[in-house]
C-alpha cells in the first residue's frame, strides 16, 4: 500500500494536463449528492 500511495504521490506532481470534461462531472456530482456537499 505505501508503495502505490508513493507512486501515486509522485505522478501526481507531474501531472500537468488539465482533467478532461470536469466541469460536466462537477455538475454531475452537484446534482447527484446536492451543491452543499459538492465545492463549486
Amino acid at each position: 500500500m505505501k508503495l502505490i500511495f508513493m507512486g501515486l504521490k509522485n505522478i501526481s506532481r507531474k501531472w500537468t494536463m488539465p482533467i478532461r470534461d470536469w466541469g460536466a462531472a462537477l455538475n454531475q456530482f452537484a446534482i447527484i449528492y446536492g451543491e452543499d456537499r459538492v465545492p463549486l
